[in-house]
């Protein structure tokens, strides 16, 4: 049977890469751009839009989220809209007899104590503090796709994603991870000929970065899989301090300032890399794209976006 998939969040960042891959290869699907075309959050809004769509399977990039600052800011409104995003998603599956869901997870669904992600070690402790309640709800998603499956037969294909950078990426400080709010300073700096820039916390923390046609590829690559329950990783188990990061976006920007690093501010976790073995098993993939030629492309997208 021919699938008719539904991609939420179609006009988001990891969500617009997704539907450019999806017309690449002809595949039907339907599409809710945002919030403002439907919100999710209303269970009645979501189901009177996919009651006449025949949908066979949703790929959920919908989410609420921002970088640490935006964490501690908005601690009840990140538990509370993507838990309810997470209901609704799986009550209108199942209302509908939509039979697979492939959702996306934040690395930071783990436990905070971990330095390298493995599938089995998901629920051995709680989510650092720093992303507490963000991780919570992802980690609701990764239980309704349990439960849902054993209850109703609905499959979840839940898909743990190292930290995304890319073209059309959140790089304004309160949304964005380091990477893109960095590429915004680094370009700021160099266009007002500052010699300088700020960086949060010591710049020796450790993060794991999947380029987002990656990562869309990804989430794409499960609707191959068979049915079933499925928690797997998309990494390389590999990764680069944020200083390491702010010399490539030095270089690529060319711009040759010094970084003042603000260490009264929070680092967060300090290492975070995933163990991407089994999902390369089950997709028979790996993510393709290089750190260097990722970033690279990233800035020259930024450059040509704000000039």
């Amino acid at each position: 049977m021919e699938q008719n998939i539904l991609l939420i969040g179609s006009k988001g960042f990891l969500g617009s890469h997704v539907k450019i891959l999806l017309e690449k290869q002809d595949q039907l699907f339907d599409e809710i751009k945002g919030k403002s075309e439907v919100d999710i959050t209303n269970l009645e809004s979501f189901k009177d839009y996919v009651a006449d769509k025949n949908i066979t399977s949703i790929i959920n990039c919908a989410a609420f989220v921002g970088g640490i600052s935006f964490g501690y800011k908005y601690q009840a409104d990140l538990l509370k809209i993507n838990s309810l995003m997470a209901t609704n998603l799986y009550e209108v599956a199942n209302f509908f007899g939509i039979k697979n869901i492939i959702n996306p997870i934040s690395n930071c669904a783990y436990p905070g104590n971990l330095t390298v992600y493995n599938e089995k070690e998901f629920w051995d402790g709680p989510p650092h503090e720093s992303v507490f309640n963000y991780a919570l709800s992802k980690r609701l998603f990764v239980a309704l796709g349990k439960s849902f499956y054993e209850q109703y037969g609905i499959s979840s294909y839940n898909v743990v994603l190292s930290n995304m950078y890319g073209p059309g990426d959140h790089f304004e400080e309160e949304r964005s991870h380091a990477l893109g709010a960095l590429i915004k300073k680094i370009y700021l700096a160099k266009n007002s000929n500052h010699n300088s820039i700020d960086i949060w916390g010591t710049g020796r923390p450790i993060r794991e970065w999947l380029y987002v046609e990656d990562g869309a590829k990804g989430l794409v690559k499960s609707l191959e899989l068979n049915e079933g329950n499925y928690l797997y990783n998309v990494g390389i188990n590999k990764g680069s301090s944020i200083i390491e990061i702010a010399e490539l976006i030095s270089k690529y920007m060319d711009w040759n300032g010094d970084f003042n690093l603000n260490t009264d501010m929070p680092d967060g976790v300090m290492r975070k890399t995933v163990n991407g073995d089994l999902g390369g098993k089950l997709l028979n993939w790996k993510p393709e794209v290089k750190l260097n030629d990722g970033i690279k492309k990233t800035v020259e997208w930024y450059i040509n976006n704000n000039e």
